[in-house]
């Protein structure tokens, strides 16, 4: 069996469970970020809700009043570039003015077209610059959007409620042990910064022992003695100690 370093505990860990349980600065901070993200889930929902109804009425008030024209190809061609893009430039009689423009064209329609021939289009009466091609819908904001914008920040909110909780419980719960690192690997991260993880055994109450894996700080090496926390339920949640969100309030 492994023989564990001499290593004293910190007296704080010695207090009997339930201990007293405050938030470290980044703790607060990430409460901070949660509630600002459970706003922003309600406000940017409402907000997109808002804009896709817009958008929804725009278009319905546009194929409502629109009006439709012949309009005379001028000319075809296809950019370069992915996909290699159809468009169509072409002009029409509205109100007595001639509107030119140009469009995006499906490309099986755009091979039936020559120079010369006629594609029709609805244009709003009182602006006959607001048109789009018959049949053809304007994109607009998916009434879906809203409700997944506002789970994503909604589920990234409860995330950092949880972080937070999961180290509040077992910290205040949690029993104290030492713990010995049995291995220490470095590795690249994606901007060439290197990450330092530690693995680490400790013998639990019953005498069994138990593992772990977290990030090493600066200058840890195989054999280093350091202090954990656990669940006596489950040793397997378990977590160095000082912890980065919780820290134990002072006792006078």
């Amino acid at each position: 069996m492994r023989a564990f370093p001499g290593h004293s505990l910190p007296p704080e860990l010695e207090r009997s469970a339930p201990r007293d349980v405050g938030l470290t600065a980044g703790g607060r901070a990430l409460i901070a970020l949660a509630w600002l993200l459970a706003t922003a889930a309600v406000v940017a929902g409402l907000a997109l809700h808002i804009e896709a109804r817009r958008q929804a009425d725009t278009s319905s008030d546009f194929d409502r009043r629109s009006v439709t024209a012949n309009a005379v190809v001028d000319r075809l061609w296809r950019k370069t570039g992915d996909g290699k893009p159809a468009y169509a430039a072409f002009h029409f009689e509205a109100n007595g003015t001639r509107i030119d423009s140009e469009s995006r064209m499906q490309l099986s329609a755009w091979r039936e077209l020559r120079t010369g021939s006629t594609i029709a289009v609805r244009y709003l009466p009182e602006s006959p610059r607001q048109f789009r091609l018959a049949g053809q819908r304007r994109s607009g904001l998916p009434f879906a959007v809203p409700y997944v914008v506002s789970s994503i920040l909604a589920a990234i909110a409860l995330l950092c409620w949880l972080a937070v909780g999961w180290q509040r419980r077992l910290l205040s719960e949690g029993r104290s042990a030492r713990a010995v690192v049995t291995k220490v690997t470095n590795s690249k991260g994606s901007h060439g910064e290197t990450n330092r993880a530690m693995v680490y055994e400790f013998r639990v109450l019953a005498g069994t022992i138990a593992t772990g894996k977290a990030t090493a700080p600066k200058g840890t090496e195989v054999g280093a003695a350091i202090s954990v926390v656990y669940d006596p339920e489950r040793p397997a949640r378990n977590r160095p100690y000082p912890f980065s969100l919780v820290t134990l309030n002072r006792e006078w």
